[in-house]
């Protein structure tokens, strides 16, 4: 019963069934950005406080949302790695890592843009803002354990371990504008029935942004999970057979 679990875990069959994928991901992916961005860019209403600066609202919440996902993705792959010694699941979570710093920088410099206008500085060491920062040091510090440790066993354990350690963290920032007096706004709801300030011109284009830049995340992912499995495989029988095709 637990076939299909190994077989999830087989890199060849992760670069197979992925390279199927990948056309209609980035199709849909393409069709959602360039519809999320001409929308939001150019048919958007100016918000009455912040004019256009309410427009870097539809690129710094859908990244600041996406970089939340990595730590529980590398937490989860690293306990398949341990617990089940999967080679992809390492490779997830080895991968995850810079892809994960590079969105937590995005969503520290688009929301220190909006806060030069929106707070009149592009930064306070509120609790939101000082956790998402020390996430991007976890990150960074990440990548260089992987980088100095030469026994790859060792550096898999370790970074699976601070994989779990940066979840908690994940969680600080989640909820900190909740359990906390802090500068950065509370989460904002939004309704199809106009209950709310914010209508459906305002939320259909963000929920399509969002789409975008998840499907931008899977794509990224996905391409880098295929190429450690040709540089960690290059030596299998079938890489060989795939490069001479």
């Amino acid at each position: 019963m637990w076939t299909w679990f190994h077989k999830l875990g087989s890199p060849k069959w992760f670069y197979d069934i992925s390279g199927r994928w990948l056309p209609w991901l980035v199709a849909c992916m393409a069709v959602c950005l360039v519809v999320g961005v001409i929308w939001s860019l150019l048919f958007v209403p100016q918000d009455y406080q912040q004019g256009l600066t309410n427009r870097i609202f539809y690129v710094h919440v859908p990244v600041a949302s996406i970089s939340l996902a990595f730590f529980p993705l590398m937490a989860i792959a690293g306990t398949v790695s341990l617990v089940w010694k999967m080679k992809l699941a390492d490779v997830v979570v080895k991968v995850a890592a810079p892809l994960g710093a590079w969105f937590t920088a995005l969503a520290l410099a688009s929301g220190s843009i909006w806060g030069i206008d929106t707070w009149g500085t592009f930064w306070v060491w509120d609790a939101r803002l000082t956790s998402l920062l020390l996430q991007f040091f976890l990150l960074i510090g990440m990548i260089s354990l992987r980088s100095a440790l030469e026994d790859t066993d060792a550096a898999a354990k370790a970074c699976a371990l601070l994989s779990i350690v940066g979840t908690i963290n994940m969680v600080v920032i989640k909820y900190s504008v909740l359990w906390w007096d802090v500068l950065h706004q509370p989460p904002t709801n939004f309704t199809v029935d106009n209950s709310q300030p914010n209508g459906p011109e305002i939320w259909i284009p963000l929920v399509i942004m969002f789409l975008g830049v998840y499907l931008f995340f899977v794509i990224s992912l996905i391409l880098s999970v295929r190429n450690e499995i040709l540089r960690r495989e290059r030596r299998a029988q079938w890489v060989s057979e795939l490069a001479a095709q």
